[in-house]
């Protein structure tokens, strides 16, 4: 057992008459061994792709509450009474549309007669 130690140490399995097989075995074990690392090499790029990406969009969704505050904010009523010189009033009587309706043939208004 000693010498079948020494022998795989010497790599003495090598050089052998039946060593094409050993070969092919260790070419077979470089390959894949040269995919794992390239799989893991990729898969470390997209996890850090991943994480930039998800920092994004941390950050927008955090941008977005605070226009999204300061929009609703600015839509208030007593916002806008604050920023106008006059002020805002309330209405005592609910407001009205004016309606002008043109005739066809001569394109004046009915008021005009």
């Amino acid at each position: 057992m000693k010498t079948n130690i020494q022998d795989i140490l010497k790599g003495k399995f090598l050089v052998k008459e039946d060593a094409y097989r050993s070969w092919y075995f260790i070419v077979f074990i470089t390959v894949l061994s040269l995919m794992s690392i390239t799989s893991s090499h990729i898969m470390d790029r997209k996890i850090r792709e991943i994480t930039k990406i998800s920092e994004e969009i941390k950050e927008l969704k955090s941008e977005y509450a605070d226009i999204h505050s300061k929009c609703m904010k600015m839509q208030l009523a007593s916002f806008i009474r604050k920023k106008l010189i006059n002020g805002l009033k309330h209405l005592k009587s609910p407001p009205y549309e004016l309606v002008i309706e043109y005739k066809k043939n001569t394109g004046r208004t009915q008021d005009n007669k």
